[in-house]
């Protein structure tokens, strides 16, 4: 995927997800989130993290809170091609803009009435696991920021 960051943003504002890393360049990281986009819904989306300070661990599902903005992407088809030959997926959200997550938190105790949370809870349900280390660097990331 090749995502262009503006130098402002407008926030639209800040929520709980869970993220699966997939791939990541310089701060940035495109992860794999599930949300409930219906009542017991499980749609994978691709999301952004600016992750500044290490806080995203690529051998596990991390759970975190940030603010919320969205981000011109290209490239999100393709990568969801790659993702599916490693995993199932069930629905896929169909964008050009990705959110993108900044001022993250790690959260030990997410709330699962969030839908980025329940999504997850919803996927594993159904599919019982995921592994994660097969989907390490299955994308790649391009970044490009405009001033």
């Amino acid at each position: 995927m090749r995502i262009k960051i503006k130098s402002i943003v407008k926030i639209v504002g800040e929520e709980e997800l869970a993220v699966i890393p997939l791939a990541e360049n310089g701060y940035f990281i495109e992860c794999l989130n599930f949300y409930e986009d219906v009542e017991g819904g499980r749609q994978a989306r691709l999301v952004i993290v600016l992750d500044k300070f290490g806080d995203i661990k690529f051998d596990q599902i991390n759970f975190i809170k940030g603010k919320k903005t969205f981000i011109d992407a290209v490239g999100i088809e393709e990568d969801f091609k790659k993702i599916s030959n490693v995993i199932k997926l069930d629905k896929i959200a169909r964008m050009f803009r990705v959110p993108l997550y900044f001022d993250i938190k790690q959260i030990s105790n997410p709330d699962t009435n969030q839908r980025g949370v329940r999504g997850l809870y919803n996927y594993l349900n159904v599919h019982k696991e995921i592994e994660i280390s097969k989907l390490k660097n299955v994308v790649s990331l391009d970044v490009e920021e405009s001033i």
